[in-house]
């Protein structure tokens, strides 16, 4: 992927994620919980997208694999597991849905807030970026869907755009976002789009 052979060359960043990793860790404790959960990350020294938690993947603790995972290319530091360092999985894909073309499940559902929901315009500098995330996301919606699986996904609307806006940063953001997200999600679930597909989950 291009953004991830731009994000293996990109100065690395300043910010370390060791503080929260810890916190992570003493939550979660060392080692990994079981094989249903995986977590995605960049290799910077070759671009290539690993997936701790499936087999074959390099052995690491949740919290340093979620350190990784996080690690967003020029603003945190790389973190290195096993000699080799890693950053943010959303340099290969904002979502890593296509991890689960394989298997064999009842339902995916993705959600992807870099990208937009269609026809939304939006005269906004990540207006383009945002589309091409989407159109990132319909080819790996379409790989599941070929393999027979299910998909549902959540991405953001105009009124979940305007909330955004800013710096992605900002603690003081995330509120008003979540307020705002909880809030166009529940009238999404309640037009009844989506009953059939997710009342399998409550059975």
């Amino acid at each position: 992927m291009p953004s991830a052979l731009l994000a293996s060359t990109v100065p690395p960043g300043r910010v370390p994620t060791s503080p929260w990793a810890e916190r992570i860790r003493r939550m979660a404790g060392d080692g990994w919980t079981d094989g249903r959960l995986w977590i995605c990350a960049l290799r910077v020294r070759d671009g290539r997208r690993v997936v701790f938690g499936r087999e074959g993947s390099p052995e690491v603790d949740v919290a340093d694999a979620i350190a990784a995972s996080c690690a967003i290319p020029g603003y945190f530091k790389p973190v290195e597991i096993h000699g080799d360092l890693y950053v943010d999985g959303g340099a290969h894909s904002p979502t890593n849905a296509d991890v689960l073309r394989r298997e064999k499940l009842d339902l995916v559902i993705v959600s992807s807030p870099m990208s937009t929901r269609r026809g939304v315009v939006r005269l906004h500098p990540d207006h383009t970026i945002r589309w091409g995330f989407r159109l990132q996301l319909a080819r790996e919606v379409a790989r599941l869907r070929s393999a027979g699986t299910p998909v549902i996904t959540f991405q953001p609307d105009a009124g979940d755009l305007a909330a955004m806006r800013g710096n992605a940063m900002d603690a003081a953001m995330v509120a008003p976002v979540v307020r705002r997200v909880r809030e166009s999600v529940a009238r999404r679930l309640a037009d009844g789009a989506h009953g059939d597909s997710l009342g399998a989950l409550a059975a």
